[in-house]
């Protein structure tokens, strides 16, 4: 007997090494994607909760095609938990193969042996019934019974529970390891289109031991199972008020990661909270405090990285330029340096190292401050010139700091003679002739972005959109 895998709902996706469809296409951005990398990509939850959407929209708003065909697709999975993309339907006219050849009743139909339901599934329901039952506040309690559509006559569902409750009518079906994805999809539109709400129920949950079928419900379902065993039967039945159990993912940051613990508790069923668009019921928001969390650690780097900013500006700053030592020999720096390189942001390296700080530092420093920086220089245009001169390859960011810092009235008052003007001209059209001479090299950009965040941006962009956008 095949032993059921375990995904930790953090990992990343294991995507089948070999599929069929190698690339599938976005019918949103009409973009074509490696379908191995879209799947590798995506965090496990993330992805599971995508393939439920997939599925649920596959026929009315379908997300992907395949590259080949312009057949829809939507995700399955190997016995391993392997993930690739499948045609809706085959008709033999793709190249790309991807249905058994056993339909999907004659798959049920062995995944069920005949049998149509099994005996903890008979006990479940009548658990659900029970807890119903003894809370007034329920009424129409049915069990299999059709449930008619009031837009389309012809359509119908036989939910396992139906009952009035206090988020108007509900129905409830009891999850089996053998329920369909699409069967899913769906019911979740019916009971959506009909304004009711769908509850799936299980009878245990064993979060080591989760069954693809039970992520589906889990990870669409904000991280939340909701169960009705013996001990919350009898609760709601000795206190009157429907009570379910509720397993949920509790997310926390350890050591700058997030991580996760699960956890259990007894609620009232009228205490859960439901989303009819979403088709969901939850007791706790995983999405949310997640989400917090991860705000609340970009708040903490990025408040160290701004403190380790300062204190290299004030370094540089405050150091004696005319020191015959190097900066790359000075104590102080090499211990900020080491600060930079452990937040995963390299320093330009080799025989360049000196020099390419020394030109950065000095020019940038010397826009924001509006005074020059590192040099014996009266005036802030003598830098731009000593830049262009001296560090061709910090050209570009110079002339995109002096717009960040607003000093263009500045140099334009100092430039008396129409030098810079008549420069910066001819730099630019070098530029656009592809002269790389005052472009940033990919030893100083990384630098460039940390310490700039804002011109290394705008520099970055630059570097992407082509030459034809320059501007000094």
């Amino acid at each position: 007997m095949r032993r059921n895998i375990t995904v930790d709902p953090l990992a990343y996706a294991d995507p089948v090494q070999n599929p069929e469809i190698t690339e599938i296409l976005d019918l949103a951005s009409g973009e074509v994607l490696d379908a191995v990398q879209w799947i590798s990509g995506r965090r496990y939850d993330h992805l599971i909760a995508d393939r439920v959407s997939i599925r649920e929209n596959l026929s009315s708003v379908p997300r992907f095609s395949c590259a080949l065909c312009p057949t829809p697709v939507y995700l399955v999975s190997s016995p391993e938990k392997r993930f690739f993309f499948r045609h809706k339907s085959e008709d033999g006219s793709c190249p790309a193969k991807t249905r058994s050849a056993l339909s999907r009743e004659e798959i049920q139909a062995l995944k069920y042996h005949g049998q149509r339901e099994s005996e903890a599934h008979k006990a479940a329901k009548s658990r659900i019934i029970r807890s119903l039952a003894a809370d007034p506040t329920n009424s129409d309690i049915y069990t299999e019974r059709q449930w008619r559509s009031s837009l389309k006559p012809g359509s119908r569902r036989q939910p396992d529970v139906q009952a009035q409750t206090v988020f108007g009518r509900v129905a409830f079906e009891v999850q089996l390891s053998t329920t369909f994805l699409d069967v899913v999809a769906e019911r979740r539109s019916f009971y959506r289109q009909e304004g009711a709400l769908l509850i799936w129920m299980m009878a245990g949950f064993n979060p080591e031991d989760r069954r693809l079928t039970t992520d589906d419900l889990l990870f669409s379902n904000n991280s939340n199972i909701l169960v009705v065993d013996e001990e919350t039967a009898q609760l709601s039945e000795r206190e009157g008020l429907f009570h379910v159990r509720c397993h949920y993912r509790v997310p926390e940051v350890n050591a700058g990661k997030l991580k996760d613990r699960w956890r259990d508790e007894i609620v009232a069923f009228r205490d859960l909270i439901v989303d009819f668009e979403k088709q969901t019921a939850w007791a706790f928001d995983y999405a949310g405090q997640a989400n917090l969390l991860l705000r609340q650690r970009e708040a903490t780097r990025l408040g160290g990285e701004d403190d380790l900013r300062q204190r290299i500006c004030s370094f540089w700053l405050a150091r004696n330029q005319k020191t015959p030592e190097t900066v790359s020999q000075v104590e102080t720096w090499q211990n900020l340096i080491g600060e930079l390189s452990a937040s995963g942001v390299p320093a330009p390296i080799g025989d360049r190292y000196d020099r390419a700080i020394t030109g950065l530092m000095n020019g940038v420093l010397s826009a924001r401050e509006k005074t020059p920086v590192g040099w014996d220089f009266k005036h802030l245009i003598q830098v731009v010139h000593r830049i262009c001169d001296g560090y061709p390859e910090h050209a570009l960011t110079m002339g995109v700091a002096l717009r960040e810092y607003e000093c263009e009235d500045l140099i334009k008052a100092q430039d008396k003679k129409g030098k810079w003007a008549k420069r910066s001209h001819a730099m630019r059209q070098a530029i656009l002739n592809g002269d790389e001479r005052f472009l940033p090299d990919s030893g100083t950009l990384p630098f460039l972005k940390f310490m700039f965040p804002a011109i290394g941006a705008r520099v970055e962009r630059f570097l992407a959109s082509g030459l034809g956008r320059s501007q000094f």
